[in-house]
């Protein structure tokens, strides 16, 4: 058997995005793909309201909202309203957050060097 190297979802199968997560209210629900030193890819589901505090990365990051509507905040200053449909990209050690306008679905990977 060959080592899978996506987890947490079927293989061979046809799958749309917003049917892999559901809604806590008020909460946030998360389901890990790929988790590398390297490499790193995430789903999320936000209810209104809810967030990512201030973090920053040691690789850059892709943040795509699937469902919903975000507002990221780069360095706490620059906020940016990101619509379904739509990414943004965060260069490495560059502190950001985001907030759930409304309930929210986004996809977050993390691009690292490899060791």
């Amino acid at each position: 058997m060959n080592e899978k190297y996506i987890k947490n979802i079927e293989f061979e199968k046809v799958h749309g995005l917003k049917g892999l997560m559901s809604y806590v209210d008020g909460g946030v629900e998360s389901r890990t793909l790929v988790q590398r030193d390297d490499f790193s890819m995430t789903l999320f589901s936000f209810a209104k309201g809810e967030g990512v505090s201030s973090y920053s990365m040691p690789g850059d990051t892709m943040i795509h909202i699937y469902e919903g509507v975000a507002d990221v905040i780069i360095d706490d200053q620059h906020k940016h309203r990101v619509n379904e449909g739509q990414s943004i990209v965060i260069s490495e050690n560059v502190n950001h957050s985001i907030d759930a306008v409304e309930q929210m679905k986004v996809m977050i990977v993390i691009a690292k060097p490899q060791k």
